[in-house]
């Protein structure tokens, strides 16, 4: 719009500069009006010149500004390492979720014993044979055994010799070596004979297959 206006101004001032220069006018008026168009002329063009100027700064874009990023320290908790003495290694102690309960190891009897079978080292049998068993018995109890201790049948097929024996006196931790003899059932099948010593101390056993020979008649 600016434009149109600077165009239109320029056009009167060249309409006065031909105005002037009819011969109905003197000198003075002529030099008049030729001063005065050419006034107009400069005034336009300097408002043209300041128009141009705004509009191109109109079009400059902002400065932009660009954001330098502070960094900042993170503070991490310092674990401290301790030596373990017996491997003279660093290790790292983490800190610790909670705590609860430990379970131990049940506290032992006063009186108790294990048995191991020494004999026989295989329990398979064919019928009616001739059955040599040996048994380790220790002493796994806290207190010695003063009193007479005695090994009984218990339960099961009865098929070896021993009834009942007097065990020595073991001192807590001590075995003693117990040897008896049998005869496998002459009947197929799995038998077991089962002893128990003094008040329950152990239950010693012993287990076995009787089969028949091969080519045996049923």
């Amino acid at each position: 719009m600016q434009a149109y206006r600077k165009v239109f101004l320029i056009s009167i001032a060249l309409l006065v500069i031909l105005a002037a220069c009819a011969p109905a006018q003197s000198p003075q008026q002529v030099q008049l009006a030729i001063e005065t168009g050419v006034a107009m002329t400069v005034q336009a063009q300097n408002d043209m010149d300041t128009s141009v100027a705004s509009t191109l700064t109109a079009q400059v874009p902002p400065p932009t500004f660009t954001a330098t990023p502070t960094l900042v320290p993170l503070l991490l908790p310092t674990l401290t390492p301790i030596l373990d003495p017996n491997t003279a290694t660093a290790f790292v102690v983490q800190p610790s979720g909670g705590g609860g309960g430990g379970g131990g190891s049940a506290p032992k009897k006063q009186y108790s014993c294990t048995f191991s079978e020494v004999k026989p080292l295989i329990n398979i049998f064919k019928l009616g044979d001739y059955i040599d068993v040996v048994w380790i018995i220790t002493n796994t109890g806290t207190k010695n055994w003063v009193d007479p201790v005695e090994i009984n049948y218990f339960s099961g097929t009865k098929f070896t010799t021993l009834q009942t024996a007097v065990l020595p006196g073991l001192k807590s931790g001590d075995r003693t070596t117990l040897s008896f003899e049998g005869n496998a059932p002459k009947t197929p099948g799995y038998y077991e004979e089962k002893f128990k010593v003094s008040q329950g101390y152990c239950f010693p056993f012993i287990d076995i297959q009787a089969i028949k020979p091969p080519g045996q008649d049923p």
